[in-house]
């Protein structure tokens, strides 16, 4: 190959020559295309490393939700630019559109919905990674959130302890638009539990619900400080009362002939068993110590 054409091979090839080009073949359109998507790569890399260098994330999760709106910035921002580059020598544009569109949209419907699915999870009453969600009957940890898809560490099923059962569910977005959802956000992450103690008929129930009531304000759940600053945090975007915060004991008489002692409180939502499990301590060593308050074990 003698200089000439090899200078004629190197002007073809050369990015600044095709994107001049008004009249670009298939071929020419396909490379140029290439250069565009490397010179994207690129721009992200630098502009992330100098990010890292100039302000360090403060912990991972920082870090991921960088990355993440980095990422889909870049491919919404160089998407709105290229297209009109791509499709600029392409004649017939309207006509080929026109005729496509409909197929287009009925055949990628759900890759439609996702991407609604996604801007709802991203707006201000979605979610976002760290949260504890529950949706069509499956209850996880968000773990990761994508433009198509989201990911649960799943939780079991028992309401009594949420515990992880270390499975990853994957969910398209569009589960969000078709679904109702529950969220238990880092900014209020706690809920009402009830821990239930049935006695016998014979047992002392006034020293019983005095010892039950103790062992709730004995800093064994949510400190009413703590909840009251999460309820003001919560209340700049949603009209939030909760009422009564505080611990409560409520007695009852049960058709079985029994007396039900049920414990009623505030919980961080993933210390829940922990919290059941000094409960159940507390009180199996105070009736212990007390010859007139029976347990119903039947």
């Amino acid at each position: 190959m003698d200089s000439g054409s090899l200078k004629e091979f190197y002007l073809d090839l050369n990015p600044l020559t095709l994107l001049r080009s008004n009249n670009r073949e298939f071929a020419e359109t396909l490379i140029l295309f290439a250069y565009m998507v490397v010179f994207a790569v690129i721009c992200y890399k630098i502009t992330m490393f100098l990010v890292e260098r100039i302000k360090p994330a403060l912990d991972p999760v920082h870090e991921y939700n960088r990355r993440k709106v980095a990422r889909m910035g870049f491919l919404l921002v160089f998407a709105i630019a290229y297209l009109p580059i791509i499709f600029s020598s392409l004649s017939l544009l309207p006509t080929v559109l026109g005729l496509a569109g409909a197929g287009i949209v009925i055949s990628l419907k759900e890759v439609w919905l996702n991407m609604v699915g996604w801007f709802m999870i991203m707006g201000a009453n979605g979610f976002k990674v760290g949260d504890r969600i529950e949706i069509d009957s499956i209850k996880g940890d968000v773990v990761n959130i994508g433009f198509f898809k989201f990911t649960l560490l799943e939780i079991a099923q028992d309401p009594r302890f949420e515990q992880s059962t270390n499975r990853l569910i994957h969910f398209p977005n569009y589960n969000i638009v078709l679904h109702r959802f529950f969220i238990v956000s880092e900014t209020m992450d706690f809920v009402w539990d009830e821990f239930r103690v049935y006695l016998e008929l014979r047992s002392n129930w006034e020293k019983a619900e005095k010892i039950c009531s103790q062992i709730l304000h004995e800093e064994l759940v949510l400190a009413p400080e703590l909840v009251e600053s999460k309820i003001r945090e919560m209340s700049k975007n949603y009209l939030v009362r909760l009422g009564k915060t505080t611990p409560i004991v409520y007695t009852s008489l049960e058709p079985e002939g029994t007396i039900l002692m049920c414990l009623r409180y505030l919980t961080p939502i993933r210390s829940k068993r922990l919290n059941r499990i000094l409960i159940s301590k507390e009180i199996l060593t105070k009736f212990r110590e007390e010859n007139d308050i029976y347990i119903y074990t039947h």
